[in-house]
């Protein structure tokens, strides 16, 4: 497929999300085209199309990060939406076939405090969507090798095993969570000011016990963007007598991550997510096993 036609089809997929999204405010869903075989989950339960947030949202904002994988067929669309009382991040993930929705998967994160940034989830960061040269890009393989290498270093907490840059954001529903400018911030929270390789080898994330049921769902080589939709386990026990324990009860985060690679590194990461119960399923399956032994 040559540029320009990738190029095409990516329209064409969020054009047909599209038609969705908008019949979620018009409550109207006669021009969209729906398998009769369609998969629908929200917050990881699987619903009829029609229901959960799609009865009590009222508009969209105006501005939506949008991925796409021309070869698997499937789009995601990362956005904020006004409900009866709040505002809300949404993610939504759907797989295309023709010009038919198949399987659509939602995330509705509906929060507050430093984690909750509606504004700077559908605005940035700077970059996210741009083109990189040819050189420097990885290929499908290559990029989901780099995102694992990434989720087992959190879990072994072993920094060294991050193939990510010193200088590489993170961002949390908004939120700035590593390499932030921690002036003036309490001691409690200076560790968002370091790099991620230096807060998973000093143990900040040891309170993640698994990475689980990871499912890469977008690789975007020409923009380096690779979409991973997984389960954070939370413990509420800390694994190492230096973890923080942020969580004070056992907990499970549904987590739609986008990481933009370049030259073979991680220079970019923000993710939106929401908390369930301890243990929960993503409601698609296990997705990719832990997969310590790969790099013991």
């Amino acid at each position: 497929m040559t540029a320009f036609d990738a190029e095409r089809e990516r329209n064409r997929l969020i054009a047909v999300l599209d038609t969705y999204l908008a019949a979620l405010v018009s409550r109207d869903y006669s021009g969209v085209r729906l398998s009769p075989d369609l998969r629908h989950t929200e917050n990881t339960c699987e619903i009829p199309i029609g229901t959960g947030f799609a009865r009590s949202i009222r508009e969209w904002w105006d501005k939506r990060h949008y991925f796409t994988d021309v070869e698997t067929g499937q789009v995601v669309v990362w956005a904020a939406a006004e409900e009866n009382t709040r505002q809300t991040i949404v993610g939504i993930r759907a797989r295309v076939e023709g010009n038919m929705i198949c399987e659509i998967e939602t995330l509705c994160s509906r929060g507050e405090g430093e984690f909750f940034q509606p504004e700077v989830v559908v605005s940035g960061p700077d970059g996210l969507h741009d083109v990189i040269a040819p050189e420097a890009r990885s290929s499908r393989a290559a990029m989901e090798a780099i995102i694992h290498r990434y989720f087992d270093g959190i879990e072994r907490t072993d920094g060294e095993m991050v193939p990510a840059t010193q200088a590489c954001v993170r961002l949390v529903n908004g939120g700035v969570d590593a390499n932030a400018d921690a002036t003036g911030w309490d001691e409690s929270k200076q560790y968002r000011g370091y790099s991620i390789q230096r807060q998973i080898a000093e143990g900040y994330y040891a309170y993640i016990e698994a990475l689980r049921n990871r499912r890469v769902v977008v690789v975007d080589e020409a923009r380096g963007l690779i979409v991973v939709h997984l389960l954070f386990d939370h413990p509420a026990d800390p694994r190492r007598p230096y973890s923080p324990v942020y969580f004070p009860d056992p907990s499970t985060v549904l987590a739609f991550e986008v990481f933009k690679i370049r030259d073979g590194l991680i220079e970019m990461v923000t993710a939106i997510g929401a908390l369930f119960p301890y243990g929960i399923r993503s409601g698609w399956g296990d997705g990719e096993a832990r997969r310590l032994a790969a790099w013991a």
